[in-house]
């Protein structure tokens, strides 16, 4: 599994068919809800490196305005903890309600969510800059 850490603490790991988010002390087990905010420079990159996670992980990546609850990243169901996961975004970051009793995942992307994801921070990336 490959994994990227940013400055605000967040982790991205990727592998095949799912992008992961973490945090690098790995808190989830006692926390429930972050926030990771980006400068301009940190959230193009975020952006850059989410885009290439996804098309390393799936094939014909493109971003695209969720159409479906399939689709929408507001919240993910996580099997092995039998409950959901939560992300928005915020004006210059993202907020995180992880699974309950997590110990280390975040949030886990599938196909269709990071595709209407990246849109999304395309279209805030661009009403900020």
């Amino acid at each position: 599994m490959k994994s990227k850490e940013f400055t605000n603490g967040l982790v991205v790991k990727h592998r095949r068919s799912a992008i992961i988010l973490e945090h690098k002390d790995g808190k989830a087990e006692t926390e429930s809800r972050f926030f990771f905010l980006f400068t301009h420079k940190e959230l193009d990159e975020f952006i850059e490196h989410l885009h290439a996670a996804a098309s390393e992980s799936w094939s014909a990546i493109a971003p695209k305005e969720a159409n479906s609850m399939g689709s929408d990243y507001d919240e993910y169901y996580d099997r092995r903890y039998d409950n959901n996961g939560y992300l928005s975004l915020t004006n210059t970051g993202i907020t995180i309600i992880a699974p309950y009793l997590s110990k280390d995942t975040l949030y886990q992307f599938n196909k269709a969510k990071i595709q209407s994801f990246l849109y999304d921070l395309v279209k805030m990336r661009n009403t900020i800059t």
